[in-house]
């Protein structure tokens, strides 16, 4: 197990009490989830030694408006009767537009859960990383260094959010390496933002935590 999950070195490396706490109960461990704790893979652009801590995607609920689409439109072919230019042609016709939803429904499922997928925040032991496709052949990364964190906060907006438990982590930084393009375009908010975060309460604990270990560190003379 990487030291810095490891209890006996708590108290040299401040230890990160909220991820032994999860890692203990045994919850956040399941890859596919909205929020995986200390989960053992590699990403590109990794630093030598950096460990991740948090890996997180919006919540699974998110995806609840395109499921119901496709669901809806999983059975108008049951009703291709019931409209006037449809109806009158023949069954080849019917069978060829019933093949053309279905493969343009599983492409749209197929896209929208990649996207989901891959869209991911990540926290390391030494920065914070937001990961973003658009489309398959645009992706955009925001990177912040923990040091340079200087407060983080969360909020959750309507009865969706509190009663599965997900929302917005806010993180005001003194510096911030972000697409000025992307963001313009999208017209997100400055601050570094994880958005719709499975259990945002927990990820404000472990970065808040991070914050601490970074002061002791820099106290210390140990910056990294």
């Amino acid at each position: 197990m990487p030291e810095i999950f490891d209890s006996h070195k708590k108290k040299d490396e401040g230890g990160l009490v909220e991820v032994q706490k999860l890692m203990t109960s045994g919850r956040f461990r399941n890859y596919w989830g909205s929020l995986v704790i200390a989960p053992n893979i590699k990403f590109e652009s990794q630093n030598e030694g950096e460990k991740i801590i948090i890996l997180g995607r919006k919540h699974f609920v998110t995806n609840l408006g395109w499921i119901a689409l496709i669901c809806f439109a999983f059975f108008v072919p049951f009703f291709w009767g019931e409209f006037p230019l449809i109806a009158d042609v023949s069954d080849n016709v019917h069978f060829s537009l019933t093949v053309l939803l279905y493969m343009t429904l599983a492409f749209f499922g197929m896209m929208n859960f990649l996207l989901w997928f891959y869209n991911v925040y990540i926290v390391t032991d030494e920065r914070l990383i937001d990961v973003d496709f658009f489309g398959i052949l645009y992706k955009n990364i925001n990177v912040t260094q923990i040091r340079k964190v200087e407060d983080v906060n969360y909020s959750q907006k309507g009865i969706m959010s509190s009663f599965f438990n997900f929302g917005d982590v806010v993180i005001q930084t003194a510096s911030e390496q972000r697409s000025d393009e992307v963001f313009g375009k999208h017209g997100e908010a400055s601050p570094f933002t994880f958005g719709a975060i499975s259990n945002p309460n927990e990820v404000v604990r472990i970065i808040s935590e991070l914050m601490e270990q970074e002061e002791r560190e820099e106290y210390e003379g140990r910056i990294r």
